[in-house]
């Protein structure tokens, strides 16, 4: 089994805050993103990021592979999210 370094991660709610400061007005797009950096850098395991956000563990996943898949052709969000995890520090 693979070690998980969460001391180089950062947490749900620094994420939630990052978020928070780049995403002011859409609420659904920024609960998504939020979703989608917490899924793929937060380290933590899928039940734990569910519950912070109140759907299941196939519901992170989801969310997390639909921003995904809407990032490759809104450059955009693309720029956005990149500078999200740049401002967390990863």
């Amino acid at each position: 089994m693979v070690e998980e370094r969460s001391e180089d991660m950062p947490d749900l709610e620094m994420i939630e805050q990052a978020v928070d400061a780049e995403i002011k007005t859409d609420k659904k797009m920024a609960r998504q993103v939020k979703l989608h950096i917490c899924h793929c850098y937060s380290g933590k395991r899928l039940r734990e990021i569910g519950e912070r956000f109140g759907v299941s563990d196939s519901g992170v996943t989801q969310a997390s592979r639909r921003i995904d898949d809407k990032q490759k052709t809104d450059k955009n969000l693309k720029k956005l999210i990149l500078r999200i995890i740049e401002n967390l520090k990863m």
